[in-house]
């Protein structure tokens, strides 16, 4: 039985390893394609994009001079009310959101506008990088 062992079939192991990569391959698939489309599915995206667009609004026009965005002027943070439906107003909240704002930096919080954040409260929140007092600081607004 003398011959080229090169032209020989498949044989059984070549098909048990094709068929477990196969199937390795759609489990993998399968298994992280709900975390790609997470961000599109589910989740409160009003919440995320009010977030967002208060986020943007306070660090280029309402804490900061229109000509130097991201660097927040102090008496701009304290002049934004405490709480209430006038700091809702002034950073262009809708109604039905609860929003907090608070500003930190290396000292620690600089300022924290609007109500505390529930501990059970399912969030959405914006970051922005800044400074406050030429000190980098960050901003972070969250929605529920």
């Amino acid at each position: 039985m003398e011959g080229n062992t090169r032209d020989r079939g498949q044989t059984t192991l070549d098909f048990t390893i094709g068929t477990s990569v196969f199937l390795v391959t759609l489990v993998l698939v399968f298994a992280t394609a709900p975390g790609l489309l997470t961000p599109f599915a589910g989740g409160n995206v009003a919440a995320s994009t009010a977030a967002d667009r208060i986020a943007n609004d306070l660090v280029q026009d309402q804490l900061a001079n229109p000509n130097e965005p991201y660097a927040l002027r102090r008496d701009k943070i304290n002049d934004l009310p405490d709480t209430g439906a006038g700091f809702r107003d002034a950073v262009g909240a809708p109604p039905y959101l609860s929003v907090n704002v608070t500003v930190t930096n290396a000292s620690g919080i600089v300022a924290t506008r609007g109500p505390s954040v529930p501990a059970n409260a399912d969030t959405s929140v914006a970051w922005r990088v800044v400074t406050v007092d030429d000190k980098h600081a960050e901003l972070e607004v969250r929605v529920w």
